[in-house]
């Protein structure tokens, strides 16, 4: 599958699994502590999506959503997430998880270009 495919943003993401979200957020720290030493600061944030209950129908479940780095660089701000596999830049960038300094490198060159 193209990673374009596997990086296309949910309009509402879905609520995953504890599991899964305890390794997207240990991938994410992986790329956080490689742009740090790029000299990029970058904060992890967690989601929960709440859904209220009412009477009757059924209602979508509630629980942790994919998790992100929001990246702070000179020209602006970019959004990496993962699905496990890549990592995913709202910039259109993805890059294999194995290689979280190469991800950094990557995202920082193309800041500076």
């Amino acid at each position: 599958m193209p990673q374009s495919t596997l990086c296309t943003p949910s309009p509402r993401p879905p609520v995953l699994p504890d599991a899964q979200v305890t390794r997207r957020v240990a991938l994410l720290t992986e790329l956080q502590n490689a742009l740090a030493a790029q000299g990029l600061d970058s904060v992890l944030v967690r989601t929960r999506r709440l859904v209220l209950r009412s009477d009757g129908g059924r209602v979508e479940p509630s629980g942790p959503t994919d998790p992100q780095l929001h990246i702070f660089a000179p020209e602006g701000k970019d959004i990496a997430t993962t699905n496990g596999t890549v990592y995913c830049f709202a910039s259109g960038q993805a890059h294999p998880t194995d290689d979280p300094c190469g991800a950094a490198t990557a995202r920082k060159a193309s800041s500076a270009g």
